[in-house]
């Protein structure tokens, strides 16, 4: 059974699996637990409340419930675990069944493989002749049989080659014995060394063979590329292919390169064999030609001794020479094939101990390896099987013992509670309570990135640039330094409009924000104020927020017929105009509003109101509405001659105040710059300092 190791971080998920918790919540005795009494909510305590952790080692670990009743507590815990348990023995079970049930084909197979190869085994044992299997034939035993069989070939030619010459000349005259005296014949013709011409014996295949497997270095190739397939069968058999894929190729690689080496020994091999070889036909044809040699000269020198012994014997007489030479054919005549069947005896027996060294040597050299091999292959296969079996009754043994986990101690009553009050975690609770808006609130202020300083509200340069800051208005009386840092402020974006190269030659002024509650409307009053206060001239205020005026109201004055009137034709801008205010402003109110703002405010409309009034007036200002909520704006901004842009400080929100610019380029209105309001007093005077002077010979503040 496999090892579970480090059982806490292993076996966690299978405790919090739904099949093992479903059977606990199931379980109808537990409905009475104070967690497990509402279904809705079971499942969720049940996870929330049981922990597992480490029991101090791997091999240990620790199951904890926690539940407001103690008994409860240890009964739920001991349920989990029981049902852990069964479903671990279950896994564990059907595992050993599956190993059992994949291991019985395998065993079968190698089974029959075994047989088979017992098989084929016995059957190259018969055919080797006696010769016991699985025996190697070594170089030397190699050599010798050669070297044997090559002087028995020698002498089966050395015998062919006497015979040959023995019925040659068993036509010869018989010599008569010395005492006879009788007239020869004439001497037979002896024959020439072409007649008797030795032949080269042929190299055949199976000696070529049998010398390269004898070959050391092919041997040792061999050897490597039958441990590569016996590691590749390893790793088959026991199913590890998936498991060391790279270590399988990497040996099926091994086996292919050890493969084309032996491949490469073996033309080697066979480029010496052949030399060899053809060294020992050479040495053969050479001692062959030395005996036919041999046996040619032996026979002309007895053709000479019997043309001597005729020519002695000349002078017998015929009768003398014809008895004596029947007797005398007949006595050698029966010596000769005597003689002939002792050669041809001797022929025959070297004809078959050659024949049969030479069988012995093909079968040995040729059935002795292919046994040798089929011995190796029959071993892998039955160590493979002994494995196979091995396994399964290891397998068979180990599942009688206890599960791979097992319980140490049952879980039992706390004899005291985790905490009798849970102070820390109200505490906690308490907190994230109380921080939480702040953090919403936070997490808002990032992301709609409100406008916070003056110096730092554009680090992109994709806003206009800031042409003055506004102190904020005091409320009440009492307030005079507030009230004159607010007109300084007001006095210093005056002088910085006109002041600029750029908009120096300004007359007509519109003042627009992104959104409403961002203080044009008192910048825009105040503004015409200290305009009309610089230049003597008087300042015509208009209010051309038609969806919410409040420049009357500003000055309490009556709404009138207003600026709507003047747009509509239905009032001349003299009579429109509230001059009640004196010769420095005079104002025009937005009137009632009875028609939609985007007709009455047209492009062509308002630049025929800002060229009739400009013939009346030095300066005009314009009081409008917010760009991204009326659209009229831009038809304002786009005929006036400077458009200047309010943010409130802590307020505007950059990504509106981009959006404000981008509309107003688009549309053709000159942004002149940005007016940063909201500005505390005090951080007025800290940046740009509070400088008072005199009037009528006592300081004042201004």
């Amino acid at each position: 059974m496999p090892v579970v190791k480090d059982l806490a971080r292993t076996e966690n998920s299978l405790f919090f699996n739904p099949i093992v918790l479903d059977p606990v919540l199931a379980d109808p005795s537990l409905r009475n637990v104070p967690t497990l009494v509402d279904p809705a909510t079971a499942e969720a305590n049940l996870r929330k409340n049981l922990s597992v952790s480490s029991g101090g080692t791997e091999s240990r670990l620790v199951v904890s419930y926690t539940d407001t009743d103690r008994e409860a507590a240890a009964v739920v815990c001991n349920a989990v675990v029981d049902s852990y348990l069964r479903q671990r023995d279950s896994f564990d079970d059907t595992r050993v069944n599956n190993l059992e049930r994949w291991l019985e084909p395998e065993i079968q197979r190698w089974e029959q493989e075994v047989e088979e190869r017992q098989q084929r085994v016995h059957m190259l044992s018969e055919k080797a002749l006696g010769f016991a299997p699985g025996r190697n034939v070594d170089r030397a035993e190699s050599e010798s049989s050669m070297s044997r069989l090559a002087d028995l070939r020698s002498q089966v030619g050395e015998l062919e080659i006497e015979l040959a010459l023995f019925d040659a000349t068993k036509d010869l005259p018989v010599a008569l014995p010395p005492s006879e005296t009788a007239q020869l014949p004439d001497a037979p013709v002896v024959p020439t060394l072409a007649e008797t011409e030795v032949q080269k014996a042929a190299i055949r295949e199976a000696d070529i063979q049998e010398a390269i497997e004898g070959d050391v270095k092919v041997r040792e190739a061999s050897r490597v590329v039958g441990r590569y397939q016996a590691i590749l069968l390893d790793l088959e058999v026991k199913d590890m292919v998936r498991v060391s894929r790279d270590y399988y190729n990497q040996m099926k690689e091994n086996l292919a390169d050890a493969q084309s080496k032996l491949d490469q020994e073996r033309q080697v091999a066979r480029d010496r064999a052949l030399k060899e070889l053809q060294r020992l036909v050479e040495e053969d044809f050479r001692q062959r030609k030395e005996v036919a040699e041999r046996a040619f000269a032996w026979q002309q020198e007895q053709l000479k001794k019997q043309q001597q012994e005729m020519k002695r014997l000349q002078d017998k007489s015929a009768e003398e020479r014809k008895v004596a030479q029947k007797a005398y054919a007949a006595a050698q005549a029966k010596e000769r094939d005597n003689q002939r069947k002792v050669l041809v005896a001797k022929l025959d027996i070297l004809k078959a101990q050659h024949d049969e060294e030479r069988e012995r040597m093909e079968q040995f050299g040729g059935t002795t390896a292919e046994l040798q091999f089929a011995n190796d292959e029959l071993v892998v296969a039955s160590d493979v099987l002994t494995k196979l079996r091995g396994r399964v009754a290891a397998i068979r043994t180990e599942r009688r013992q206890d599960g791979a986990v097992r319980t140490l101690a049952s879980a039992t009553p706390p004899k005291s509670p985790v905490e009798a009050m849970p102070y820390k975690k109200l505490g906690m609770a308490s907190a994230v309570a109380f921080m939480v808006p702040f953090l919403f609130g936070l997490l808002w202020e990032l992301k709609v990135q409100r406008l916070t300083d003056a110096e730092t509200h554009d680090k992109t340069g994709q806003l206009a640039p800031v042409l003055g800051e506004v102190a904020r208005l005091p409320a009440g009386a009492g307030a005079v330094k507030g009230r004159r840092v607010f007109e300084e402020s007001i006095d210093t974006l005056r002088a910085n409009l006109f002041l600029s190269v750029d908009t120096r030659e300004t007359r007509s002024i519109a003042i627009v924000s992104s959104m409403s509650g961002e203080g044009k409307s008192s910048v825009a009053s105040q503004l015409a104020l200290s305009i009309a206060k610089a230049t003597g001239e008087t300042v015509l205020l208009v209010d051309a927020d038609l969806r919410c005026p409040d420049q009357h109201e500003i000055f309490g004055l009556e709404m009138g017929p207003g600026f709507t009137s003047v747009l509509s034709k239905e009032s001349q801008l003299v009579d429109a105009v509230d001059s009640s205010l004196g010769n420095l402003i005079h104002l025009l109110p937005a009137g009632r509003l009875n028609a939609s703002p985007h007709r009455l405010i047209s492009p062509a409309n308002v630049t025929a109101f800002v060229d009739a009034a400009l013939e009346s007036y030095e300066y005009v200002v314009f009081d409008t509405a917010p760009v991204l909520a009326a659209g009229e704006t831009l038809a304002i901004a786009s005929a006036v001659d400077s458009t200047l842009i309010c943010v409130m400080r802590d307020v505007s929100r950059k990504e509106s105040v981009l959006r404000t610019t981008r509309r107003l380029e688009a549309s053709g209105a000159s942004v002149a710059g940005t007016v940063f309001s909201g500005v505390s007093a005090r951080q007025y005077g800290y940046r740009y300092g509070d400088y008072q002077y005199a009037l009528g010979g006592e300081p004042q503040a201004t």
